[in-house]
């Protein structure tokens, strides 16, 4: 029977030269029947009864109702229908596909276009069924020869695609997920055709499309030991495709579960969906459910370990949260345990530092270059509202308490949770998973994104999503107010001078690419300390490598050797931040390939030019004309550059040989930045920018750069409250004016700090603040290498020793905060 009903397929799919291999059929065909046959030995009379009440569900409420894509309505598509199941729409397509042998190529571009152009054909057999679920058509219609055959015309050819052979997407996703749905739309039929009746093609159509929905689990092969058996833990673990969103998202794994009827398959996607709401790092990323989703940081990871917070690590959580949902009541009904409760709390907290006043941060995932004036609610929004409406006797009081206040401020787009201690949704926060140290509050946000080789960059698509992702964690830094001042300059900036970043100029160079993994360090050095407060310090070597270069990566996309404008320089790069001022510090700065077109530049901001910009010396304005001039004082007189209602800006000249800014209206081309864009309505054609920069020229070897950023809303003052003690490739380190504050960044190989007034050690390679505070020495410190083995940094303070012991296991790269009294080490 199995072997006619191959055979039967392959006549359908045009008997030519290209048709589907009966290999890869009889292999989609043999997981069918063994996993449908498997389903069938489990029995559990209450398991039972609950699938049959899911079967009813999905046939009333269909899943991820959202992707039915078709413009075309259920009458169009039946129209366009022939006899032997072909849409006339699609057919010239497909013969080209047949003519080009396109079906059996195992290459990434034609398989790409044969999911969408398959995903199409099921998404209009879908419309017919939801139409006929809806009452919109009859029965006959509906379920006419024509579709029946359409089912197995374009499931044949689904089935017979190479396995050898890229089947992301929407072998895993849409298509599936359209099966899935056509056959609970026609489930009294499908139960008709499992008992044996209706006829001989209505059968041969139910068996396609449990064939093809199958592929949820089955699809892409892993090539490992789990292709052997996808109904098991270790298939929703360990590699990129079957983990976090990608895992639970967007596959229809429950509806499929109960296509089967199968118990094991519930089973498994109860414990998946409850394992999988927890937490990850550097440190347990062999140990952990998922090395992808939430981070120990409060963050998350996706694609690897890029800082996707607000892709798919949310979804997976989200999702699984959902699934539970429709678990409860049911025999696989789960309690959240206090694991779970964690890492939400965690998530929920650390993620707000990642939205400011009604946007999300720039450059967070490949969406950030569509364009998006309007406020949105924070993305975690529905999964904060899922577990207050579904899950809140998970939680303590206290902690239902956090949730309801948090969910008041969601809703006004302004997440403070100001009576909350520091460092816990505002002040400030290094994300150790992430190379992220943030500052937020009421009237300001700063990131910076920095790099090393423990994490990944941020993805670019340059088919369907952001093309220009080159810069983003090279230490992009990122000064808002308003939340918009880079979304609505992004289709026109200069990508290679992207806010804080050390890069060679050459816009015009840069060639889009899908680079999955992104771009990162290759030093291990990257460091953020802070108690939570003010104040805070990091830093971080810098050296671009591709992040698809690494060993093990899987979908490394197409970026391997273009782009040099990207590569051969060096720099170490620190953030001091002592109140309302930032102050940021290079040296070592060096061009390893000189002979490449272009200067090296340090951007100090590139920023929406909303209002009057001025220069300020010795308490002068004036206002600043159009185009580009020096920020160095023909006199050496320091002077400060102030954009009216945001942020002010001062060299520090002894630090800096260079240094511009410009006052420019550049035209976009949002589109090409981001394709989506295609469908936006009233894209601006110019952005109106102000690009600020140190200029290091074409062959600079350890040079230096220095500057400030002043947040506050008073004019800053000429002195400023502060002094750099150090700059260089051993030591960075900045103090304040009264010396109650010190903060540094000691790099390997370092001998310490010595400056008038104070010395400065570590053990290991590091950052530290140390502050003075009622009586007290608040020292915090960061492990740089996130050492696993390090148990503690000492450190010694004016001949002082201070042991700081290192936080452990998950939390290894967190700074750890020790309070000692100022006359003693107690």
């Amino acid at each position: 029977m199995q072997r006619n009903l191959i055979l039967t397929i392959l006549g359908l799919c045009l008997a030519a030269p290209a048709f589907p291999q009966e290999k890869e059929t009889q292999f989609a065909f043999n997981n069918y029947h063994r996993y449908y046959n498997e389903a069938r030995q489990r029995g559990d009379a209450e398991k039972e009864k609950s699938i049959e009440a899911f079967r009813a569900s999905f046939a009333q409420h269909p899943y991820r109702y959202h992707s039915l894509d078709t413009r075309l309505s259920a009458q169009e598509c039946l129209a366009q229908l022939t006899a032997d199941g072909i849409f006339s729409g699609l057919r010239e397509q497909e013969e080209q596909f047949r003519k080009e042998n396109a079906f059996q190529k195992p290459y990434s571009n034609p398989q790409a276009e044969i999911g969408l152009f398959v995903a199409d054909a099921f998404n209009r057999i879908w419309k017919v069924a939801d139409a006929y679920r809806k009452g919109e058509l009859t029965e006959e219609q509906a379920l006419s020869g024509k579709v029946l055959k359409a089912i197995l015309h374009y499931g044949g050819i689904e089935a017979g695609r190479p396995n050898d052979g890229p089947r992301f997407h929407a072998s895993c996703f849409a298509i599936p997920t359209a099966a899935v749905n056509t056959y609970f739309c026609y489930l009294k039929q499908m139960d008709d055709a499992e008992g044996g009746k209706g006829g001989t093609l209505l059968q041969e159509a139910c068996d396609m499309l449990k064939t093809i929905a199958l592929q949820a689990w089955i699809q892409p092969l892993r090539h490992d030991e789990t292709d052997g058996n996808v109904v098991s833990i270790s298939r929703f673990r360990n590699h990129v495709w079957w983990v976090g969103g990608n895992a639970l998202a967007y596959r229809s794994l429950l509806p499929v579960a109960a296509m089967y009827r199968s118990i094991p398959m519930i089973d498994l996607l109860a414990e998946v969906c409850q394992r999988g709401i927890s937490m990850t790092s550097q440190t347990t990323y062999s140990d952990a459910f998922w090395t992808e989703g939430f981070t120990a940081d409060g963050a998350g990871w996706g694609h690897g370990k890029q800082c996707l917070i607000w892709g798919y690590p949310i979804d997976g959580t989200s999702n699984a949260l959902k699934m539970l949902n429709m678990l409860k009541g049911s025999p696989w009904a789960k309690n959240l345990g206090r694991d779970n409760v964690q890492a939400l709390l965690n998530f929920l907290r650390g993620g707000a530092w990642y939205y400011y006043k009604g946007y999300r941060l720039p450059c967070l995932d490949r969406g950030s270059y569509v364009y998006n004036p309007t406020e949105l609610s924070i993305p975690y929004a529905g999964m904060l509202d899922n577990l207050i409406g579904n899950w809140m006797d998970s939680f303590t009081p206290e902690e239902q308490r956090e949730l309801l206040q948090l969910q008041q401020e969601v809703k006004k787009n302004r997440i403070m949770m100001e009576e909350y201690a520091p460092g816990i949704y505002s002040g400030t926060r290094w994300f150790f998973n992430n190379d992220d140290l943030i500052k937020k509050t009421p009237d300001y946000h700063i990131t910076i994104n920095m790099a090393s080789v423990r994490c990944d960059g941020l993805e670019s698509a340059a088919s369907f999503a952001d093309a220009y992702n080159f810069y983003p964690t090279d230490g992009m830094t990122l000064f808002q107010r308003s939340g918009d001042e880079y979304f609505r300059i992004m289709g026109g900036w200069d990508v290679t001078a992207s806010p804080g970043v050390t890069a060679r100029e050459g816009m015009d160079k840069l060639v889009p690419v899908e680079n999955w993994r992104g771009y990162c360090s290759r030093s291990n050095f990257a460091a953020g300390a802070t108690d939570g407060g003010s104040n805070a310090v990091a830093g971080y070597i810098f050296e671009k490598m591709n992040a698809s270069a690494k060993e093990g990566v899987n979908d490394k996309g197409n970026s391997e050797g273009l782009n040099e404008v990207l590569y051969g320089f060096k720099a170490y790069k620190s953030y001091f931040i002592l109140g309302d001022y930032m102050v940021a510090l290079g040296a070592g700065v060096t061009n390893k390939r000189p002979e490449l077109d272009g200067e090296i530049r340090t951007t100090i901001d590139q920023t929406a030019w909303t209002d009057e910009v001025f220069s300020m010396k010795r308490g002068k304005m004036e206002l600043v004309a159009s185009g580009t001039h020096s920020l160095l004082s023909a006199d050496g007189t320091p002077l400060w550059l102030v954009q009216k209602g945001k942020f002010a800006y001062r060299i520090l000249p002894e630090y800096t040989r260079e240094a511009f800014v410009t006052c420019e209206t550049r035209p976009t081309d949002w589109v090409k930045r981001n394709k989506v864009n295609e469908k936006k309505q009233g894209l601006p054609s110019e952005a109106r920018i102000l690009r600020l920069w140190a200029n290091h020229g074409q062959r600079p070897v350890d040079d230096t750069y220095g500057y400030v950023v002043y947040a506050g809303r008073q004019m800053p003052s000429d002195e400023l409250p502060f002094r750099v003690l150090q700059n260089d490739t051993l030591v960075q380190a900045v103090c304040s004016m009264d010396g109650k504050v010190v903060e540094a960044v000691l790099y390997p190989g370092n001998k310490g700090l010595q400056a008038e007034g104070l010395s400065l050690s570590a053990s290991a390679p590091c950052a530290v603040l140390i502050r003075e505070e009622a009586g007290e020495i608040v020292v915090s410190v960061t492990d740089a290498c996130m050492n696993a083995a390090l148990k503690g940094i000492r450190i010694v303070l004016n001949g002082r020793e201070i042991k700081v012991p290192m936080p452990q296991g998950m939390l290894c790269g967190k700074p750890a905060v020790i309070r000692v009294d100022r006359m003693t080490n107690q």
